[in-house]
């Protein structure tokens, strides 16, 4: 037995959808839910497509794959590289002025008249 069996399953159903939303809502709802299964059908139908020729492309034949050699003119370059952009960083550290250091917080003296012990109690 179904949800949907009875006529009168349905006519409750549609007057508690009247209730909760009213009934100048309902159409403006039925009309967005339309839109939004054709945007959707749409949508999967595109992937599908996309899907069909990826499946006819064929991957290419695996190639041997050889470990890289050791570049000592690599190695320099990137070295020179490190070392000039290092320099930029002096000289654009002499160009800037000096950052004014804040002062530091004086420690404030106890209260004359109180004593501050270990002591539990």
């Amino acid at each position: 037995m179904g949800l949907f069996d009875s006529p009168t399953h349905l006519l409750i159903i549609l007057v508690v959808l009247v209730v909760l939303f009213g009934s100048a809502k309902l159409p403006k709802a039925a009309k967005s839910m339309g839109e939004a299964m054709r945007i959707f059908k749409k949508e999967s139908a595109k992937l599908h497509e996309d899907d069909s020729p990826a499946a006819q492309i064929q991957a290419p034949a695996p190639q041997q794959v050889t470990a890289p050699q050791p570049q000592p003119a690599a190695q320099q370059t990137t070295q020179e590289q490190v070392a000039a952009l290092q320099q930029q960083m002096d000289a654009l550290r002499q160009q800037m002025p000096p950052q004014p250091t804040p002062p530091a917080p004086q420690p404030t003296p106890p209260h004359p008249g109180t004593q501050h012990t270990n002591q539990p109690g």
